[in-house]
């Protein structure tokens, strides 16, 4: 009985062992194999590839240098660990691999999920191969693919742009991570001729000291970089138009101005250039009394910086100092705003808090779009609200003499 006994424990042992290795190779077999759909360089240091993951699946991430050399496991994504996703602005959900060295953003959807490499040297390619993992068993690899840092990942963008005092066109952009350098290119007309290496990756500003009065230019950059004995350039920014004619922009712009109580008629003259800049590159033909307060207000949210030394450096409580210094306090942002406003036809008062408020010296504009006001807050960040959801900050104002804001604006 006992020789029985153990001859069926050893039957059982082995028909388990083969519905083992059975199971096994069965979930290898249908664990599937991933494609990477997209690979891109997007900064000097940075590459990414994007792949659908079905629910369930670890993704292990291999990496080399050359394609058929020696692929290295640089992390894994483990979804099986629960992870924390961050949510992004962007309708995005953000979590950092296990061995945080790769991050990964994930749709809202979970549809596509994109891996981050940031800790690639410029001037080289590198090699990317994934695979997905389940309970230990282990699938395919997908295809290999390349990428290599690039500085055409990011546009460079010309975000201001006017004739100074001199008639000089003056440009500032916002660079590029990873950037030596910019060059500048100008057209009057016929082709794009280059007018300026700007080196260094922090200075951001150029004065055009070769220009002629009485033109129209325009100007876009690149960002540059040296590696291993070559050059590499990001993509071209968008064109951006100077004028260095007479500035001929609607607005307020004799001594005691809306724009600044206290600014010279130079100083003025300065802010009407800088409102001609904006006019000419954000205000299209055709655009509603809505799409141009949205760039009125974008531009002074994109283009200007508070003055935390206080308002009585850099004419921070006027136009002047938001619109040509770029720094300026509530006061500034709100003259500057109105100066905008002013040159393509939106109605807009300037409003001055009263001693009721939670801020007393608080000031911001109201507007006319489609035959209703609004409130617009450049600085503190709201916009088209009602006098009701703008109360909520404290601000109270002398409303007798001004038109009633009833609704927050719905597009």
């Amino acid at each position: 009985m006992t020789k029985i006994s153990n001859r069926l424990t050893a039957i059982f042992l082995i028909i388990a062992l083969c519905l083992v290795i059975n199971t096994m190779t069965a979930s290898a077999a249908t664990i599937p194999t991933p494609t990477i759909v997209e690979s891109q360089g997007i900064a000097y240091n940075t590459a990414a590839f994007s792949l659908q993951i079905p629910m369930g699946y670890d993704c292990e991430i291999y990496r080399a240098t050359e394609e058929n050399g020696t692929y290295k496991h640089i992390d894994t994504l483990q979804q099986s660990a629960h992870l924390i996703w961050e949510g992004l602005d962007n309708g995005y959900w953000q979590t950092d691999c296990a061995n945080k060295k790769i991050v990964c953003l994930r749709s809202d959807d979970e549809s596509i999920y994109i891996f981050y490499d940031s800790s690639l040297k410029f001037g080289k390619t590198y090699y990317y191969k994934v695979r997905f993992i389940e309970g230990g068993s282990s699938g395919d690899f997908s295809s290999v693919t390349a990428v290599s840092p690039a500085l055409d990942g990011a546009d460079v963008t010309i975000i201001k742009g006017y004739a100074n005092s001199s008639y000089k066109p003056k440009l500032y952009w916002n660079g590029i991570m990873g950037s030596q350098g910019y060059n500048v290119y100008r057209k009057e007309s016929g082709d794009w001729k280059r007018v300026k290496t700007v080196k260094g990756a922090r200075n951001l500003i150029y004065t055009d000291t070769t220009a002629k009065k009485g033109k129209l230019y325009s100007y876009r950059i690149r960002a540059y970089r040296v590696a291993n004995g070559k050059t590499y350039y990001s993509a071209y920014s968008k064109p951006f138009k100077v004028s260095t004619k007479t500035p001929t922009v609607k607005g307020k712009y004799s001594k005691g101005s809306v724009y600044g109580p206290y600014l010279s008629i130079k100083e003025l003259q300065d802010v009407k250039r800088a409102v001609q800049g904006f006019k000419l590159n954000y205000i299209k033909s055709g655009m509603s009394n809505y799409e141009k307060i949205e760039a009125a207000y974008d531009f002074m949210r994109n283009t200007c910086a508070y003055a935390y030394a206080g308002w009585q450096y850099n004419q921070a409580n006027t136009a002047w100092g938001s619109l040509v210094y770029g720094e300026a306090q509530c006061s500034g942002y709100a003259r500057g705003l109105k100066a905008l406003c002013d040159a393509v036809d939106i109605p807009c008062y300037f409003v001055h808090a009263n001693s009721k408020s939670l801020n007393p010296n608080h000031q911001w504009n109201q507007v006319k779009i489609d035959g209703k006001w609004y409130i617009v807050d450049a600085q503190g960040g709201y916009f088209l609200v009602s006098a009701e959801t703008y109360r909520f900050t404290g601000m109270r104002w002398n409303t007798k003499n001004l038109p009633a804001c009833k609704e927050d604006y719905f597009k």
